[in-house]
């Protein structure tokens, strides 16, 4: 046995490989497998996915849709909360993995200009200017706190102010 020998991962199945659709420009960065589901996590360079333990693609989703991503390694539960606040996507992962490094750095790589503020009842607004990695685009993003009502002309009216600063700030 060597000294600094090095434990290889299991490549990911072709089965599962081929059944994430690739862009031009996109391959796969990491991946992880569902502890509970058997199911797999796979992160590509513009979207985040999730294959069946059967090999067939249940969802794609571009990486500007997450909101962010959590990993607490002492249960191996990962976890990410969407823009649009769909359910949060978790799995259990305790296997060693890129994919939490992974999900870290694309959606930081998707954040142009982000700014927060509260509201007169203290709860959080965020405003974000991100990028389709696929295709550039920037993509304006209002993100709500728990409690945060948009439907409020006050918060509605900073909202729209911050994303027009974040807009002026990258030339737009």
């Amino acid at each position: 046995m060597a000294l600094f020998e090095r434990r290889r991962r299991p490549d990911l199945p072709q089965a599962v490989r081929d059944a994430v659709p690739l862009g031009s420009g996109e391959r796969v960065l990491a991946w992880a497998t569902d502890e509970n589901t058997g199911d797999y996590a796979v992160a590509t360079t513009y979207h985040l996915g999730l294959v069946g333990a059967d090999g067939g693609l249940v969802w794609q989703r571009p990486w500007h849709e997450a909101e962010s991503g959590t990993w607490q390694g002492d249960s191996g539960l990962l976890t990410v909360v969407w823009v649009d606040h769909r359910r949060p996507t978790q799995w259990l992962v305790r296997e060693p993995s890129l994919l939490q490094q992974t999900l870290r750095e694309r959606l930081q790589a998707s954040v142009v200009l982000a700014d927060e503020f509260r509201t007169e009842n203290r709860r959080t607004v965020r405003v974000v200017l991100r990028q389709n990695l696929a295709t550039g685009s920037f993509i304006e993003q209002i993100v709500p706190g728990r409690g945060a009502d948009l439907r409020d002309p006050a918060v509605a009216a900073e909202a729209t102010a911050r994303l027009a600063r974040l807009r002026s700030e990258v030339g737009l």
